[in-house]
């Protein structure tokens, strides 16, 4: 009789072995947004997961945004 000998994680005497594949791996989404000045109407473009004050802008209220510009010119920065 011949024997081979087992190369590998996995013996043959193991039940299960688990082999994770893509479908259960969850990467996080990051959305693009675009950001509008409501007074003078400059944009920027940002993933959701970006800093605004990187990106020059200011956050009014939800889904309000002033560019700093504007956010001197009105006294709220």
């Amino acid at each position: 009789t011949s024997t081979t000998p087992s190369v590998g994680l996995a013996s043959e005497s193991s039940s299960s072995v688990y082999i994770p594949n893509m479908d259960s791996v969850k990467l996080p989404i990051a959305s693009v947004e675009v950001f509008r000045c409501m007074r003078c109407a400059r944009s920027a473009e940002a993933t959701s997961t970006d800093d605004l004050s990187v990106l020059g802008m200011v956050r009014i209220a939800y889904n309000l945004y002033y560019c700093e510009h504007c956010a001197k010119m009105v006294g709220y920065k």
